[in-house]
């Protein structure tokens, strides 16, 4: 290889971007588009400290359906808990531009921005975790065995390639 050539690694990272409130990390994902669906996501303390999380199986269905309802469910959640300060990551960007495009009728400080999927793994276990169920939508009192890893990567701030 030319000398001229370098070879550029660029790394992310679950980023909590000083958050004061609780973060809000979401994603759907369909086996293709129309097939088999899952969303999922967790709430967690800016140190990556876990709250709580959900995941479902909605069958059949496309990307941005199911981006959406990760974010419903994420945001329903958060009101029920009266989390009123929340920072909610999507690695989707038509569902943000939605979201941004319609406005909150209740009291509350949310901000939904954009993430990367490596930055976002937490999310998308519990994406998978959903789609292999047979449940539409579950909620979890601690977090499964599988997430726990991920967790801990998240709050050591530990870099993925991309």
């Amino acid at each position: 290889m030319p000398s001229c050539y370098q070879i550029v690694t660029r790394s992310t990272e679950w980023n909590a971007h000083n958050a004061d409130g609780m973060i809000l990390n979401v994603d759907g994902s369909s086996l293709g588009n129309h097939g088999i669906s899952g969303f999922g996501g967790l709430h967690r303390k800016d140190d990556g400290v876990w709250y709580c999380c959900f995941a479902g199986n909605i069958g059949f269905s496309n990307i941005l359906h199911v981006e959406l309802l990760a974010i419903y469910h994420g945001l329903r959640i958060a009101w029920e808990f009266g989390l009123l300060d929340l920072l909610c990551y999507s690695d989707s960007k038509s569902a943000i531009k939605l979201i941004k495009e319609s406005r909150f009728s209740r009291d509350w400080r949310v901000k939904v921005v954009h993430t990367l999927r490596k930055g976002n793994a937490c999310a998308y276990y519990l994406v998978k975790l959903g789609a292999s169920s047979s449940e539409a939508y579950q909620s979890f009192a601690a977090p499964p065995d599988g997430i726990i890893i991920l967790l801990l990567a998240d709050a050591s701030r530990i870099s993925f390639s991309r």
